[in-house]
C-alpha cells in the first residue's frame, strides 16, 4: 500500500497540462518562429500571435491571407501561445 500512495502523490505534484486551444481566421504574416492569424468576429477584429516551433506540423501551404485553423497550447499570456497544428483550409470557389 505504502508504493501505491507514492505514487498517487507524485502524479498530484505535477501540474494538469492545459487542454489544446483552437484559432480561425486568416493568415495576417508568417515567419519561420511565429504566425499571426487575424479574424473578424461581430465586427471585431482580433489578431492572435502563435510561436511556431520545429514540432509544430503545418497541413497545406502556408501563405498570406490563407484561411488556417491552429490547434495551440495556451501559455501564461497571450505570447507565450505554441502553435502545435497549422491547417490551412481550401479556398472558397468565388462565384
Amino acid at each position: 500500500m505504502v508504493v501505491g500512495t507514492a505514487a498517487a502523490a507524485q502524479q498530484d505534484s505535477t501540474p494538469p497540462k492545459k487542454p489544446d486551444a483552437f484559432f480561425a481566421g486568416s493568415v495576417a504574416e508568417s515567419t519561420a518562429e511565429r504566425i499571426v492569424i487575424s479574424r473578424t468576429v461581430s465586427g471585431r477584429t482580433e489578431k492572435r500571435t502563435f510561436k511556431v516551433t520545429p514540432e509544430t506540423k503545418v497541413e497545406g501551404k502556408l501563405r498570406a491571407k490563407v484561411r488556417v485553423t491552429v490547434r495551440y497550447t495556451a501559455g501564461d499570456d497571450d505570447e507565450d501561445d505554441v502553435a502545435t497544428l497549422i491547417v490551412v483550409r481550401a479556398s472558397q470557389p468565388k462565384k
